[in-house]
């Protein structure tokens, strides 16, 4: 379900790709160092999106390092990690295992089933760490759970329950920057899963699974249509929320991300080539 939140590589600065990659690389370390190395499969654009946002809002002390990668390890590259990359690591391994969590529940694949039991112990860890966020999360999930295992056809109402999700996830502190932090995750979140369920229909009807367009023909223009504008408001009132932020830092690769990658990446989608490809992680990595 994820990966949507991405750059436009091609219109950053050298500086901003590079700064921007040393998010991306410290949370996969990160995840590593606290969850295991099982917990870097479930590495993601979104939630290097969260930290790069919340970096900029509290500007925490960075630890910044040069290490080797997995994906090209004859070149080292920066890694920057923070307070924040430590609590996206945590957030991004609790979504990871409490949808493997529903997988297994609704599917009982192999695969699932073994994935789930090696990342119980990281969740534990993850969920001791921020247990009032692990309980919202885990509500709100089942939530969503039962809409799809009734079959519901309102992409608002489904799409709502994972913004709220995602809205948790963002607001880091109860603070003044929270109800702002909230509603960005909130209309990132429904942007995601909308586009998901749009980008994923087609297999969906083959394979007899869930998908709230399922009424829906994937080539036909009055699904494309209202799903771009329900992603234009989304998008719309996520960018109104971070204008209001008033940010220092990182606003270049912030306003490209919102500006550019997103907006490139939704309109591929709709209207370009169906499926993104997942070589395009390993390429931000060297």
């Amino acid at each position: 379900m994820f990966g949507y939140v991405k750059i436009n590589k091609m219109d950053l600065t050298f500086r901003e790709y590079e700064h921007y990659r040393s998010y991306y690389c410290g949370l996969c370390k990160c995840l590593k160092r606290e969850h295991g190395e099982i917990s870097r499969f479930s590495l993601n654009y979104d939630i290097t999106f969260l930290i790069v946002l919340l970096s900029a809002i509290y500007n925490p002390e960075s630890k910044v390092t040069e290490e080797v990668c997995i994906a090209n390890p004859m070149k080292k590259k920066k890694v920057l990690i923070n307070e924040i990359t430590e609590y996206a690591a945590a957030m991004n391994v609790l979504l990871t295992y409490y949808k493997l969590e529903d997988n297994v529940n609704d599917d009982g694949r192999i695969k699932d089933k073994i994935a789930f039991s090696i990342g119980k112990s990281s969740a534990s860890k993850a969920k001791k760490m921020y247990p009032e966020k692990a309980e919202i999360i885990k509500k709100e999930l089942d939530k969503l759970a039962e809409l799809e295992r009734n079959k519901s056809t309102d992409i608002d109402e489904v799409s709502n329950t994972f913004g709220r999700i995602m809205g948790e996830i963002f607001a880091y502190k109860n603070d003044e920057y929270e109800v702002y932090l909230r509603d960005i995750g909130f209309n990132i979140g429904k942007y995601i899963y909308t586009l998901d369920a749009y980008e994923d229909l087609e297999e969906d009807l083959k394979k007899g699974r869930y998908n709230p367009f399922v009424n829906y023909s994937p080539s036909d223009d009055e699904l494309k249509k209202k799903v771009d504008r329900l992603i234009s408001i989304c998008l719309g009132m996520a960018s109104k929320s971070i204008d209001e932020l008033k940010l220092k830092w990182n606003i270049g690769i912030i306003d490209n991300i919102m500006f550019s990658g997103v907006y490139l990446r939704y309109k591929n989608i709709l209207y370009g080539e169906k499926k993104g490809s997942a070589e395009n992680v390993w390429k931000l990595c060297r």
